[in-house]
């Protein structure tokens, strides 16, 4: 993961499939180790998980 990602919004993973949206999501979260608290990088993964959850509820999706 670069330090220059930036968050996905949630229109555009509104165009990912249940499976990707999980793997995504799977992804960042293991990613989070690498990274210190409080670092910009870090908030970009959180938002990130923070935008997929929010996309999976308004699709009606589960994990």
């Amino acid at each position: 993961m670069e330090e220059e990602m930036q968050p996905w919004t949630i229109d555009e993973l509104m165009h990912l499939t249940r499976d990707e949206l999980c793997a995504l999501s799977a992804n960042l979260e293991w990613s989070l180790a690498a990274f210190e608290a409080g670092t910009a990088v870090r908030l970009r993964v959180l938002a990130n998980l923070d935008n997929i959850r929010r996309t999976m509820t308004r699709r009606g999706l589960h994990f």
